[in-house]
């Protein structure tokens, strides 16, 4: 079943949860490939994001704004292998 979560968050205006430069490609370890545009401002961050698992299958989105997933299990797997960083947009 396909999941929906809405990842606004009110923790501050600044706060930033993105994906790793490095999680980019096909990851063996988890099994997932994740694609998306790497953005470039003194720091490196990657704010959209399509994952694609053989066995979980797909999750995509920005993890500011809205993730969608084939499942929970399926997120809960990513984020294992794949978390999100947080950081402040005024530290660039």
């Amino acid at each position: 079943m396909k999941i929906v979560v809405d990842c606004s968050h009110s923790d501050f205006a600044t706060q930033a949860r993105t994906l790793n430069p490095g999680d980019l490609g096909y990851h063996e370890e988890s099994g997932w490939t994740v694609e998306g545009k790497v953005m470039e401002d003194y720091y490196e961050w990657i704010n959209d994001f399509v994952a694609t698992h053989p066995t979980y299958g797909r999750i995509e989105g920005n993890f500011q704004v809205k993730v969608s997933a084939d499942s929970l299990e399926a997120l809960n797997h990513f984020l294992e292998h794949h978390p999100y960083l947080e950081w402040d947009y005024y530290d660039i």
